[in-house]
């Protein structure tokens, strides 16, 4: 045999070995994360292990057929008032056989979105992102990163009276409970206004006691982003629960390290208190979202890897629903 037969012939084989040894790891890496203990939470009597969040162009159907423990939802199949789910529609989505499904309906409490029933057109007849003469004191300018969206003056009573009527749609609709964003709102208006946070906290407390009061104790109260407030134990007292965005990816690039270790110890106090923590990331590379869940395994929070628009609802063979 030529030397230079022989010389490809040692090149495939070495190949061969390296691709067989590296999905061999990766196998093994997989199964550690499928067989190891995953962070267990208990909800309205109801344990959970795993969550899904899917607000745009939602199907009915597939959230009943998902064995995710809890799905956050929209409180409408397209954003809409006329799309807004009955007591029907989500008694349907929860029945999933097996075991009760939780859901939680999204509310933005932060900022106003112009697709929203509440809305008037008057209020930005132009578009120009600032309002018109006539709009309500409480509206401020459009969110430069995501249009659709304006900034709220959310202490104000004006916007709370509507959040409070969106609320009381969410409670009719028999939801097991509600996922506040825009808690970060606080931050916007902090140089301005010196108790921002606090007036954030007041609020989020008087949305807990009103829909408790209303639904019951087991009504769940959860928060998105803002994790800074959790070091007040007055703001912990009033949620159930935490989701944080972006906490270990921020698309596929890792999060910077000093923001995601002053994080983490703030998601810590809820674990402390025995509460819930549900982190969502948004990586694509399927390397970084088995890094992404092995993170959350290892620091006991939940997580739950999708595409920023929240148009769909995903499964990972690495972290497959149960």
């Amino acid at each position: 045999m030529e030397k230079k037969t022989l010389k490809k012939i040692k090149i495939i084989l070495l190949i061969i070995i390296v691709v067989i040894g590296t999905s061999l790891g990766i196998l093994i890496l997989f199964y550690y994360l499928i067989a190891s203990k995953r962070p267990e939470f208990e909800l309205a009597d109801e344990k959970i292990d795993d969550f899904a969040y899917w607000i745009d162009d939602i199907d009915k159907k597939q959230i009943k057929d998902s064995k995710y423990d809890l799905i956050i939802i929209d409180y409408s199949a397209d954003g809409s008032e006329d799309e807004e789910f009955t007591d029907d529609d989500v008694d349907y989505m929860k029945s999933s056989g097996d075991k009760k499904k939780l859901l939680l309906s999204y509310i933005s409490i932060g900022e106003a979105e112009d697709y929203r029933y509440y809305w008037e057109d008057s209020w930005d007849n132009d578009e120009d992102g600032e309002p018109d003469s006539g709009a309500p004191a409480w509206l401020d300018e459009e969110n430069s990163d995501w249009e659709e969206n304006y900034k709220v003056k959310y202490w104000m009573l004006g916007w709370q009276d509507i959040i409070y009527d969106y609320l009381d749609h969410i409670m009719d609709a028999d939801f097991d409970g509600i996922y506040m964003d825009l808690i970060d709102a606080y931050e916007y208006y902090e140089d301005d206004i010196p108790n921002s946070d606090w007036l954030m906290i007041d609020f989020v407390g008087n949305i807990s006691d009103y829909t408790k009061t209303n639904k019951g104790k087991d009504f769940l109260v959860f928060v998105q982003n803002g994790d800074n407030l959790l070091k007040n134990s007055t703001y912990r007292d009033y949620i159930d629960g935490i989701g944080r965005e972006d906490l270990f990816y921020d698309e596929d690039e890792p999060t910077d390290e000093d923001d995601r270790e002053d994080s983490t110890k703030n998601l810590n106090k809820i674990l402390e208190d025995e509460k819930t923590v549900l982190i969502v990331d948004y990586p694509t590379n399927w390397i970084n979202i088995y890094d992404f869940y092995k993170k959350c395994v290892d620091n006991g929070f939940l997580g739950y890897a999708t595409n920023r628009d929240l148009d769909s609802i995903y499964e990972y063979w690495c972290f497959p629903p149960t």
